[in-house]
């Protein structure tokens, strides 16, 4: 494939979606092919030294875009015979760009488009970033969206939304569910709504929180167990006990063990939700796609690209205002009621995954997409 060098502030061994999802892609790429110029962190050494591709990191904690940043990347690109230097985040350090003498792309994921691209200056900046872009590479149609209208105008664009990993997300069987359960301390027969996410309010766990309170004078065995760490924790906590909603905060659950707690729920949900006049949206929402891979029915909040990732009325529900705490509640009753309907869901929940979000798939659209972008001199 074509010769790039990728520079990103965000990759493994850090932790997070857009360092997993960068992973996920580019080490899928042809290797010989694929160069990485990254941050600092602790462990990298360990982690760099398994990787097939070429993998420099920095010394300064953060890229930005500095006439050094630009410089150091122009020699790393020249010594890797790249064509194309691959620019994540597009703002700030896609900014140096231009001060490159090499073609170039940017990843947009969602929040770092759609807050500059809806402020004065922000909005100028990256729509010159975008603009001399010879691929603009999407982690779904909603930045790809935001993207176009920042710009204004169309854009070379690659939609590669994030994926999952369907063989570790999977449906899990009646026993595999009970020993998840009992692992996790949750009931093995109630009904459980599983939440995964950051403890942040965009998240909307607060919404969750409340339906449950509601939901359980209809479902009086009703758990909803969330997983995730983060600043809201604590006005959660309260919130769980002001309400006395029948809901477990797990604190941050460790990676190997998500694929079973997705799995052992009956519902999925993250009614996220958007905040700031539009300013603060879900760009997608991975913990959806998990959740479908693992068979398991979701109710998404109607936010940004969530409608992308939940399919509405076929692989789970998309919930929104006005009335959202009442709605969700009602949707997640219907669906620990009807236990054909959310097989159903689930199934074709696991069949897309599989189909569209696997990242075998996904890395194969990226490779075309880079190879078939016209370069800009």
């Amino acid at each position: 494939m074509r010769r790039h060098l990728l520079v990103t502030n965000d990759f493994p061994p850090k932790v997070g979606g857009i360092q997993s999802y960068l992973w996920e892609l580019w080490r899928r790429l042809p290797p010989d092919d694929v160069a990485v110029h990254t941050t600092p962190y602790a462990g990298a050494d360990a982690f760099d030294a398994d990787q097939a591709f070429t993998l420099s990191r920095s010394r300064e904690p953060v890229l930005l875009p500095t006439r050094s940043v630009a410089r150091r990347v122009g020699r790393l690109a020249a010594g890797h015979d790249a064509e194309l230097v691959v620019w994540d985040p597009a703002l700030p350090v896609g900014y140096a760009a231009s001060r490159v003498d090499r073609p170039y792309a940017v990843v947009l994921h969602g929040a770092e488009v759609t807050v500059p691209g809806r402020l004065p200056v922000g909005r100028s900046l990256l729509a010159r970033v975008l603009s001399g872009a010879s691929l603009v590479i999407c982690a779904g149609n909603y930045p790809a969206m935001e993207a176009s209208r920042a710009a204004d105008r169309d854009l070379p664009t690659v939609v590669v939304p994030p994926g999952v990993d369907t063989d570790r997300f999977r449906p899990l069987d009646a026993g595999e569910r009970a020993s998840v359960r009992t692992d996790l301390g949750l009931p093995v027969d109630a009904p459980l709504v599983v939440g995964v996410s950051r403890l942040v309010p965009r998240k909307g766990m607060d919404t969750l929180i409340r339906a449950a309170a509601r939901l359980r004078r209809r479902e009086p065995d009703l758990v909803v167990a969330i997983a995730g760490s983060g600043r809201d924790r604590r006005r959660l906590e309260d919130l769980v006990a002001s309400t006395d909603a029948p809901v477990r905060l797990l604190g941050r659950v460790p990676e190997e063990l998500l694929p079973g707690l997705y799995g052992a729920g009956d519902v999925f949900s993250m009614p996220c939700r958007t905040r700031w006049g539009g300013l603060e949206q879900e760009g997608f929402g991975i913990v959806f796609v998990e959740a479908a891979a693992a068979g398991v029915v979701q109710v998404a909040g109607d936010s940004g690209g969530s409608a992308e990732a939940v399919e509405h009325g076929r692989t789970g529900l998309v919930v929104g205002p006005p009335g959202v705490v009442d709605r969700l509640a009602d949707a997640l009753a219907g669906l620990l009621g009807d236990d054909d309907r959310r097989a159903e869901m689930g199934r074709r929940g696991r069949e897309r995954a599989v189909s569209e979000f696997a990242y075998d798939v996904l890395a194969d659209r990226l490779r075309d997409g880079i190879d078939g972008a016209t370069l800009k001199g």
